[in-house]
């Protein structure tokens, strides 16, 4: 038996194996709830052996967030309602035997489809765990894809790379982001018993961004109150859930007790990212840089690229290429300036954390104290830029405004017409930063997190942070 078929027989996947495979480190068990973006997962798959055409998809994401879970239980999920003909390869590790895509390409043909891979009639699964560890990936994966058109394949990746592949890839591989957990997800998890309420989220989604004026979205925000707040009852001690979930159980891997083993693990997550993702999207990227703008981030979500260029002693070009890379990499978002192309293009961005725990473990590393409300201002201010991004996958549709001499709301959401403007606070009642802004607005939505119930104040409308958690 050749090396390339043994490695094929022992990636053939079985009940056993996908059991073993799924036994959640912490929880200690197989049988537990999936994240929400699974049902889409299962959903295209489905289809496909419904006659629909989609049948290669991506998940990308940042380290941590689920996507090989995700692989796992969806080999479950096929090998229980589609096929038992599930192969699961893992890049990372089949390059150690010179093995990649190609010569599992050509292995399949060989030893399954008897040198006639398009002639193979059976049902098959490939699952591709870390596809970007074969730097051949795309190429070859969309030779696969074209010769096999009986195989539903679904891989596992760093964003950055999936989301550059070339066209002909992009054309045949949906790409499904994978993000932190959002609140839900995370209760999910930490309680055994609790109603989903999906719709009503839904609905939510539409009365906060979709509403004809402020006084129409506290009625109808009024009108879904008690299903909120019979979802929140639900949830054990629910302030010290939600504080929890923002500083430290936002990224599925590390729902753990101990803090202060989060934190050290969360900051190790960051220098994998610098020093092993990062260079396979930048090979000239230099990595000490790379790790003194990214404190410096951690400090302020805005970056003057001058007096930076100054202390770090770098030119400012090389500041903004390390700030690209690390968005590529997923460890920060960012947004735009309000305004036309050429506000977008020259004036000063912001820059967010994507999940706010990693702010936390880079500002203050391996400490357990709370933190201050002055952190604690700017995790929030990152766990609602994540919200939006999630909802409105196109970015340009929310940005910012630090014009000089005026107020200025946190966030503006553009949804057509006027804009909605968003303020973020840990007590914020004040609504001077919208009603003095310059920019001509449906309405305006103040975050609280101390508030029990929305007050409405003209056109206005201050939420709890709780609700707004449950989008």
């Amino acid at each position: 038996m050749t090396e390339l078929q043994q490695i094929l027989e022992n990636s053939k996947l079985t009940a056993e194996v996908i059991e073993a495979n799924l036994m959640h480190p912490v929880l200690r068990t197989s049988n537990y709830k999936h994240r929400e973006i699974f049902d889409e997962i299962t959903s295209i798959a489905d289809n496909f052996y419904s006659g629909n055409t989609i049948r290669m998809i991506g998940l990308a994401g940042l380290r941590g967030v689920g996507k090989t879970t995700l692989l796992w239980q969806t080999a479950k999920y096929m090998y229980e309602n589609h096929t038992e003909n599930i192969y699961f390869f893992h890049l990372g590790r089949l390059k150690n035997y010179n093995v990649g895509i190609k010569e599992l390409h050509e292995g399949i043909e060989k030893h399954l489809g008897n040198g006639k891979l398009w002639t193979y009639k059976e049902k098959i699964v490939l699952l591709f765990d870390e596809v970007h560890e074969d730097k051949n990936w795309a190429q070859d994966l969309k030779i696969l894809y074209d010769m096999f058109p009986i195989a539903f394949a679904v891989a596992t990746g760093s964003s950055a790379l999936l989301l550059q592949s070339t066209a002909d890839l992009v054309t045949r591989m949906l790409i499904q982001h994978i993000y932190p957990l959002n609140f839900c997800e995370y209760i999910n998890f930490t309680h055994t018993d609790i109603q989903n309420i999906k719709e009503v989220r839904l609905d939510m989604q539409g009365i906060l961004f979709s509403s004809e004026n402020a006084t129409n979205l506290f009625n109808k925000l009024t009108d879904i109150q008690g299903k909120l707040d019979n979802y929140i009852q639900q949830i054990d001690n629910t302030e010290e859930r939600i504080y929890d979930y923002i500083v430290y159980h936002n990224i599925i891997r590390f729902l753990l007790n101990d803090k202060l083993q989060v934190n050290s693990l969360i900051y190790d997550l960051v220098q994998r990212v610098i020093t092993e993702d990062i260079p396979k999207i930048n090979k000239n990227a230099n990595l000490q840089y790379t790790e003194k703008i990214i404190n410096r981030l951690a400090a302020s979500d805005e970056i003057n690229l001058q007096s930076l260029s100054q202390t770090i002693g770098i030119s400012q070009d090389v500041i903004i290429e390390n700030l690209i890379v690390l968005e590529k990499a997923e460890l920060i978002n960012l947004l735009y300036p309000y305004g036309g192309i050429d506000s977008k293009i020259n004036k000063a961005k912001k820059y967010f954390f994507m999940s706010p725990s990693i702010r936390k473990a880079i500002i203050t590393p391996l400490k357990t104290k709370d933190v201050d409300n002055n952190l604690y201002a700017k995790m929030l201010e990152d766990i609602i830029v994540l919200y939006l991004k999630r909802i409105f996958r196109d970015r340009n549709t929310i940005s910012f405004s630090s014009q000089k001499g005026q107020k200025n709301p946190d966030l503006i959401v553009e949804t057509g017409g006027y804009p909605v403007l968003l303020e973020i606070g840990i007590n914020k009642n004040t609504t001077k930063q919208i009603t003095k802004s310059r920019i001509k607005y449906k309405y305006g939505i103040i975050i609280n997190s101390k508030i029990e119930a929305p007050e409405l104040h003209n056109d206005i409308v201050i939420i709890p942070l709780k609700y707004f958690l449950l989008l």
